[in-house]
């Protein structure tokens, strides 16, 4: 290699140059080494190198267009040294390697355009093949192209393709009955669905064929597009080699990418996609959609910030109206985009001159990594060699290119553009690197804790380990049963739950309506206290009979008229003997809330009468206890809906911790026999269990309903005592009313507010006359004060034995289960373990896979080091 030196103004810069020619001619390529920089750095050496060089006296600037060898492209990439080189090299090897469907996508070269620009041409002078040109194919599916230089000059040119499958087609494939052509209803981009009908899914590549002959390229490459774009059928039916059956597409668009990765001596090392050409006018109406689908898939691979975007604009239009560079400027992507300016044949110098000048030297329309210009032969018959000598005669011979235009000669042809393109995928790959070597450090650790969950088959005993696990998982479940602390919340969710036990019996006490409708006596709304029994009360007419509980649920004991004759507290059961079944919602607060409902018993006084009377005894006045205890079961007949409902959160909450212990300590085992074993063991073990609490809680609900008992008498006294005041009061106030209604009635004076009030203060008993059911209201009093007892101890009872009972052997005994059924102590349990333990054919293809995966990054990783020592 020499050493070569310019002189430029004063500054002496000195460049390494390839001795070695670049083709038979021995030409060299002179390039500026300002044009290598970061991504997202604004080339300002473009326009100020010119206007450095600038010499008036040579209108070619001291670089003539015929310096330069089109007989092959390797000066684009021999020009960047053997470091740069082996930095490509590299990259594409990863690619090779499948990291990106591993890890990130590499930096790459993305090549955007409006159609007929010329686009297709720039893609065969880049990569020297052709291309399709058939209408359906190329324009509708993405084609990525890795150039990759053979190991040596005498390796075959060979071309492999790859269909890469990235999205799944979900649309509806058919023809219009009346147009014959593919329908496309619902398959336009909407906001969720930005690709219409093509979702994301796992990544899969096909290979399609393998090409060694150039003129082989454009029939596979046309069949591996009309693959692409027939999502119903396998790739196989358009392999070459294959008679194909049909040449139309099934859909117009596909966003999956028609991978070729090409290996010959003196390609440039680049990877780029071509896009499909934006549009904004379609010539037949029922694609209208296509335009928006183009639209999304091209912003999304030219937002990526580690893709130089190549913008392809043809000079036979004013650049303001392209579509291409709008969608540009709105991702915000100028700074690291080329412009490539085709078929400069059609510029009219008289006409628009003085606007490209403007742009070349980057004043107008501004781009980060400048303009170059490209003439290409569209005739496709036309061979690379020719069209690359055409397009040097071109711009060394014709005006104005060989004169006013001639200061940016450097940027000029095809191969200078490849060379350019090559030096920012080099700096695009040096600012890349970090972060690529950050995500592939991230997957080996996300594969490592995947491997993890999938360990090896146990070493040594494993009667040993597996009862060593069994010991982690019993104190696991002790330390959750036992609760205490917020990561172990089992014993506060279930206390919740017993609150809202306790609260249910409660809140659905027995009722009682005070009201006789045989004399016309007023209903009262529910908000009727007593310190408004004691003020003004509100008559509601003749409405129905009011209900009042026998002891308020308020807070201050106040009664509560109820406008309906039953009084619920969420609870509804049409069948008290039938057994519910609670419905399991979301859990609130870490315990979960169940729906069913219950009923409370609503007696009225006639029924309470009738009661009476039926247990008739010889004492007048007096009440039979057995009428007493038939009220007292009635008013707990409801009782075993809210039981249901307690004992299914308790069972909610046992099984969601015993299980959730489960898949922590034997999840690992998930694809064995051997975890299968262990879930079966819990479920038979917990189904037992709960079975067997549930029945000592049925007979614990027996127990009370058989017949009523207390030795609580005090309690019993007191609540009776308070539940008596409270209903004579509210009868009396009832009563009052009905009277003065009456007294109203005759002289059809109705008063009301201040007035009324005086009157029901004025009442007295002897005007009311004695109560008629002075005795029903004494038994009533009764029934309640015993329920307050008996409700309270209920809930203690059920409670204590769910502790006593079910807890504790869920707590000491369902390990003991296990190691009995396991027999891990008892002969042949090492080759029974071993039987249950073996990993099932999923579970092992997991784990290769993963592996596999780990190779890769492992390989990558390797790379990546090499490559940072080099830049070291």
């Amino acid at each position: 290699m020499a050493r070569k030196t310019l002189k430029r103004e004063n500054t002496v810069v000195q460049q390494d140059f390839v001795d070695e020619p670049l083709s038979s001619s021995g030409d060299t390529i002179r390039m500026d080494p300002d044009m290598v920089m970061a991504d997202g750095m604004v080339d300002e050496g473009y326009r100020t190198n010119h206007e450095s060089k600038k010499n008036d006296d040579d209108p070619h600037n001291g670089v003539t267009y015929s310096d330069v060898s089109f007989q092959g492209t390797e000066g684009g990439l021999q020009v960047l040294g053997r470091g740069v080189k082996e930095l490509v090299q590299k990259v594409q090897a990863l690619r090779q390697l499948g990291v990106e469907d591993l890890v990130l996508p590499l930096p790459k070269i993305v090549v955007v355009g409006d159609q007929s620009t010329g686009k297709s041409s720039l893609i065969e002078g880049m990569s020297e093949i052709k291309v399709p040109r058939s209408a359906g194919t190329c324009t509708r599916c993405p084609l990525e192209i890795n150039l990759t230089e053979s190991a040596s000059p005498d390796d075959p040119w060979s071309c492999r393709i790859v269909l890469h499958k990235k999205y799944n087609y979900e649309g509806k494939l058919g023809k219009s009955r009346t147009s014959g052509k593919h329908n496309p209803k619902g398959e336009g981009a909407t906001r969720n669905r930005p690709l219409g009908p093509w979702q994301e899914q796992d990544s899969e590549d096909f290979p399609f064929a393998i090409i060694t002959s150039k003129d082989k390229v454009v029939d596979a490459l046309e069949r591996a597009q009309l693959a692409t774009l027939d999502p119903s059928s396998e790739p196989e039916r358009y392999m070459p080699g294959v008679p194909l059956l049909k040449k139309e597409a099934q859909v117009k668009f596909s966003p999956n990418v028609v991978r070729l990765d090409i290996t010959g001596p003196g390609l440039p090392n680049l990877s780029f996609y071509d896009l499909p050409g934006v549009v904004n006018v379609v010539d037949i109406p029922e694609e209208a959609y296509l335009m928006d689908l183009v639209r999304n898939l091209v912003k999304q691979y030219i937002k990526a910030e580690n893709c130089v975007n190549l913008l392809a604009l043809t000079m036979s239009h004013d650049l303001q109206t392209s579509s291409a560079f709008a969608l540009i400027r709105d991702m915000k992507a100028e700074a690291r985009t080329v412009g490539c300016l085709t078929k400069p044949d059609r510029l009219d110098p008289e006409q628009a001159l003085e606007q490209w000048i403007k742009i070349l030297r980057g004043e107008e329309f501004k781009l980060g990594f400048g303009y170059h210009v490209i003439k290409n032969n569209p005739d496709p018959q036309v061979d690379h060699a020719t069209a690359r000598r055409e397009e040097a005669a071109f711009f060394s011979d014709q005006e104005p290119w060989n004169t006013t235009l001639s200061a940016y000669s450097e940027h000029f042809g095809t191969s200078l553009l490849q060379t350019a393109l090559s030096q920012r995928l080099t700096a695009q790959i040096r600012t890349s690197l970090p972060g690529i070597i950050d995500k592939v450090e991230e997957k080996a650790k996300s594969i490592e804790e995947s491997l993890k969950e999938l360990p090896e088959p146990l070493d040594g005993s494993l009667a040993v380990s597996v009862t060593m696990e069994m010991i982690k998982f019993e104190r696991q479940i002790e330390t959750h049963f036992d609760g205490g602390s917020q990561l172990f919340p089992f014993q506060k969710d279930w206390h919740e739950a017993a609150l809202r036990f306790r609260k249910d019996l409660a809140e659905t006490r027995p009722v009682l309506t005070l009201q006789d409708p045989r004399k016309g006596e007023p209903c009262y709304s529910r908000d009727l206290t007593i310190r408004s029994i004691s003020g003004t009360p509100t008559p509601v007419g003749k409405a129905t009979m009011a209900p009042i509980s026998i002891d308020s649920d308020d807070e201050d004991g106040a009664p509560s008229f109820e406008p309906s004759p039953i009084r619920q507290s969420g609870k509804k059961r049409p069948n008290p003997s039938a057994q519910s079944t609670p419905a399991k919602v979301p859990r609130v607060n870490g315990a979960s809330r169940f729906t069913s409902t219950t009923t409370s018993k609503c007696f009225d006084l006639r029924e309470v009468r009738r009661i009476i009377q039926e247990g008739y005894i010889s004492l007048p006045n007096h009440v039979d206890p057995k009428s007493i205890e038939r009220m007292i079961v009635l008013g707990m007949g409801h009782w075993e809906g809210p039981v249901d409902d307690f004992l299914s959160q308790t069972k909610h909450l046992c099984e969601t911790t015993i299980f959730e212990q489960v898949q922590d300590i034997y999840g690992k085992y998930s694809q064995t026999h051997y975890y299968e074993a262990i879930r079966q063991i819990c479920e038979s073990f917990f189904k037992k269990t709960f079975s067997e609490q549930r029945q000592l809680v049925m007979r614990i609900l027996s127990w009370e309903l058989s017949k009523p008992k207390t030795y609580n008498e005090e309690a019993i006294e007191a609540a009776s005592d308070k539940a008596l005041t409270l209903l004579q009061t509210t009868r009396r106030h009832i009563r009052a009313n009905a009277y003065i209604n009456e007294q109203e009635a005759k002289t059809s004076k109705a008063t009301s507010g201040q007035a009324r009030m005086e009157k029901l203060a004025k009442i007295t008993d002897a005007q009311l006359g004695p109560e008629e059911y002075g005795r029903e209201i004494k038994a009533m009093s009764s029934v309640k004060g015993y329920y307050e007892c008996a409700y309270s101890r209920f809930v203690d009872v059920v409670c204590a034995s769910v502790h006593c009972e079910l807890f504790a052997k869920c707590r000491m005994d369902i390990v003991k289960e296990m190691k009995r059924q396991f027999a891990v102590a008892e002969p042949g349990a090492e080759e029974r373990l071993a039987v249950l333990l073996a990993s099932n054919p999923e579970q092992e293809d997991r784990r290769t896979q993963l592996k596999r995966e780990m190779e890769t990054i492992k390989k990558a990783q390797e790379h990546l080091q090499g490559l940072s020592e080099q830049e070291e």
